[in-house]
């Protein structure tokens, strides 16, 4: 096992101290839909986790797309989501309370990463399972759009009541004196 480069592993929970045995980390292809995220198209991209130490170094990359409703006018559209990151990790809390340097960040003989420590806020316990396929679901979600609108085309909300179409609610009857 030693220093092996692991490929096309499923997404699946990886204790960090097993990722600690790999000098070259984990690599995993992505091309699986994943439980927590409704997609039309299967996630595809990948990701590495190497573990230096005291932090955890992720890199990764992955596309797919979903279906969403327009907040103005209630209609389903495809939207693309991808995101390519790389993100460090503290492996425990002590790292970061007792204020560490770079140089201590990192065990000796590990690579050197030119790290901001004020900018890792993140952290996990040092005995804990990386979950790949939930990271790779954060940072999908993260891309998510806060409105979602479907193109400058958007015909905006259908006000406008045929003939016939029963009374209005007397809390409408203004709103229909806005209409064109």
């Amino acid at each position: 096992m030693g220093d092996r480069l692991q490929t096309g592993d499923p997404l699946t929970p990886v204790p960090l101290q097993e990722l600690k045995l790999l000098e070259q980390g984990k690599h995993w292809t992505i091309d699986q839909r994943l439980g927590e995220l409704d997609s039309l198209t299967p996630v595809r991209g990948h990701l590495l986790a190497v573990h230096r130490g005291n932090v955890l170094e992720l890199d990764g990359e992955a596309n797919t797309i979903v279906t969403l409703c327009c907040d103005r006018c209630l209609q389903q559209f495809n939207h693309p989501l991808s995101f390519q990151t790389r993100e460090v990790l503290w492996l425990g809390e002590q790292a970061r309370e007792q204020g560490m340097d770079l140089e201590t960040v990192l065990e000796a003989g590990s690579e050197v990463l030119e790290l901001d420590p004020d900018e890792l806020t993140e952290s996990m316990d040092p005995r804990a399972d990386f979950d790949p396929e939930h990271w790779v679901f954060e940072q999908l979600n993260l891309q998510l759009p806060v409105v979602n609108r479907c193109g400058a085309e958007c015909p905006g909300p259908n006000l406008k009541t045929e003939p016939g179409d029963g009374p209005v609610d007397p809390r409408w009857a203004a709103l229909k004196n806005l209409q064109p």
